[in-house]
């Protein structure tokens, strides 16, 4: 049943209602043309629904005041109820949308949620049927004013406690994200949780009957409140410009979507989370692995999530794998203990391969080199007992074993010195000095010269760099081709004119030493080069030897870099490490040109 109320006058004191009705809808307007350029961010489409509620509560509310028609005030009453449920199931919404977890969105929970605003929409509009919501609905007259007085049944209070806890999940949601973020929006995570308390508690106080005068709803004045701590955190912070949906995206993809298996398990080493990778692996079944002890969810070695790194053999559906399995401290961010993130990575390929490689390793450098030996041997008495054209046809047999025996121990040379991690200070003129001296000696036809008297100083294992040296000299010597006088390649003749030509420089800027290998010649053949850049060989592409490869190694295992430059004149092969200090008083001032 309703009554009405004759219309009164007005006092301007007591037009605050209105007035801040009407201000905090001019503030849900501002808010929203502000978000409607940022539209196409996470959740914005909702907050600006959620806007639009706003508005018809508060601006409604607004007009209600002036309104002393009995069922147009009624009209607004019932409108102010409905905005006020679709609120929360709306702010939720909002809430899911922004911080990632849209899904949910489409989930049966809130399908339910939403058939429950539904609900409580019909219940409100059908009130004077049913009057569940309330009764005895009547206008009076209230500062000039003209406000609802009613009496509330259980229908409001249901329609309360479902909007109030709508808010609080939607509040919690924004809150616990941002503070994800750290400090960087620790003020505007504060703004959001204050928002919905000033409407909040001003429906609580019209609720429950207290209020500045009877009938008098403050609950649309404080929404202006609420849109000032919305402004700023969405506004004047610019949280639209940083997407916490991004950063949720982004962990799930981390560790749902990770192909390796995933499992968290907590202090007590129980199984909390795993991804479907885990799941599919090691064929874990949530109802029967949570919180079940994972070493008892799978067949195989034993793990320990308290040691950082192990190797772990597990029975798999794709038979046993071996894993290398890498775990992490869970903590709440004050230090206490919650749990451990177990990462496996399958290493299975790769330990077969290991020992594959150190099985023909063995058979190539020890068996193979020690059987080349006795065959080289057995050469050498055939050719002393063999008349001269057996001993012209068993002399490339000779060359050719020998040839491979010294690559067997080049590559056992290599093997020693790689492994040997110590490094020291080594002054690089030094270590190019001794290697020259000795390549002078094993190739006395040669001409090699020592440019520069730097004396710069590395932290190298010196057998390395004594590797690298040899290595890219020999290299220089195999590969540089004897040139005239007037630069044609030589055909034959005397040795002088058959000398090939290989100059080192030892060099320092700022930040590096050069070590530069230039020959005379063609250089290195380009098919070589191009295997050594790409890194890879195959069966149409693949180089001569190891020499290029062992120096490509050693650079590597140095921490340099290095290049070749190819001409019509020769290869220049330069090598930089960084440089770890220079004496310039080591040295004489004179290069070392003397040749073999």
């Amino acid at each position: 049943m309703l009554r009405g109320a004759e219309t009164p006058n007005v006092s301007p004191t007591t037009l605050w209602p209105v007035v801040g009705s009407f201000a905090a809808a001019a503030g849900t307007l501002a808010l929203g043309y502000y978000l409607w350029s940022v539209r196409d961010r996470p959740g914005a489409t909702w907050l600006l629904v959620v806007l639009g509620v706003q508005f018809a509560l508060t601006a409604g509310y607004g007009v209600g005041y002036l309104v002393f028609d009995s069922w147009l005030r009624w009209a607004v009453e019932a409108l102010f109820w409905v905005a006020y449920i679709w609120l929360g199931a709306l702010f939720i919404a909002f809430a899911l949308a922004y911080t990632g977890r849209g899904h949910v969105i489409r989930s049966p929970w809130f399908k339910l949620l939403t058939a429950l605003t539904v609900l409580l929409t019909l219940l409100v509009v059908t009130n004077p049927v049913h009057e569940l919501v309330w009764a005895d609905f009547r206008v009076e007259s209230t500062w000039g004013l003209a406000t609802a007085s009613f009496t509330r049944h259980g229908g409001s209070f249901l329609i309360l406690g479902v909007t109030s806890i709508g808010t609080a999940v939607g509040t919690l949601l924004l809150v616990d994200t941002i503070i994800s973020y750290g400090d960087l929006y620790r003020g505007e995570a504060l703004a959001v949780a204050l928002s919905p308390l000033p409407p909040g508690i001003g429906l609580i106080a019209w609720t429950f009957g207290v209020v500045p005068a009877p009938g008098v709803n403050v609950a649309p004045v404080l929404f202006l409140a609420h849109v000032a701590f919305d402004a700023y955190a969405f506004v004047g912070s610019g949280m639209f410009d940083f997407h916490p949906a991004t950063r949720r995206a982004g962990n799930r993809a981390a560790i749902a979507d990770l192909g390796n298996p995933v499992v968290i398990v907590d202090e007590q080493h129980r199984v909390v989370n795993y991804n479907p990778a885990a799941g599919e692996t090691f064929g874990l079944v949530s109802r029967d692995v949570l919180t079940e002890p994972f070493t008892a969810c799978y067949e195989g070695d034993e793990i320990d999530p308290t040691e950082a790194e192990q190797d772990a053999t597990i029975r798999t559906d794709a038979g046993r794998r071996t894993f290398k399995v890498t775990a992490t401290d869970l903590d709440d961010g004050t230090g206490a203990d919650l749990g451990y993130t177990l990462v496996f990575q399958d290493i299975t390929a790769e330990r077969q391969r290991e020992q594959r490689l150190a099985v023909l390793n063995r058979v190539l450098r020890h068996n193979l080199r020690n059987d080349l030996t006795v065959v080289d041997m057995n050469l050498d008495a055939a050719a002393d007992r063999a008349d001269e054209d057996v001993t012209a046809l068993l002399d490339p047999a000779r060359e050719k074993t020998r040839g491979l025996v010294s690559l067997s121990e080049k590559a056992r040379r290599f093997e020693r010195v790689i492994e040997d991690d110590t490094e020291s200070l080594v002054a690089a003129r030094e270590v190019v000095g001794e290697v020259v001296a000795e390549l002078r000696e094993e190739f006395p036809q040669a001409t090699v010269e020592i440019e520069g008297t730097d004396a710069a100083l590395l932290r190298i294992n010196p057998a390395l760099l004594e590797v690298l040296v040899r290595e890219l000299v020999e290299n220089a010597l195999e590969h540089g081709t004897a040139t005239d006088g007037d630069g044609a390649a030589s055909d034959g003749g005397d040795d002088t004119a058959r000398q090939r030509d290989v100059t080192v420089t030892v060099a320092s800027d700022d930040d590096a030493v050069t070590v530069t290998v230039r020959d005379r010649g063609p250089g290195v053949p380009a098919h070589e080069l191009a295997v050594i850049e790409d890194g890879d060989e195959t069966d149409l592409e693949h180089g001569s030897g190891l020499g290029l490869w062992l120096v490509t190694w050693s650079v590597s295992a140095a921490g340099g870099d290095i290049g070749f430059d190819v001409t019509d004149s020769g290869t220049t092969a330069t090598v930089r490490f960084p440089l770890v200090g220079v004496d310039s008083a080591a040295y004489e001032s004179t290069g070392d040109t003397n040749s073999g």
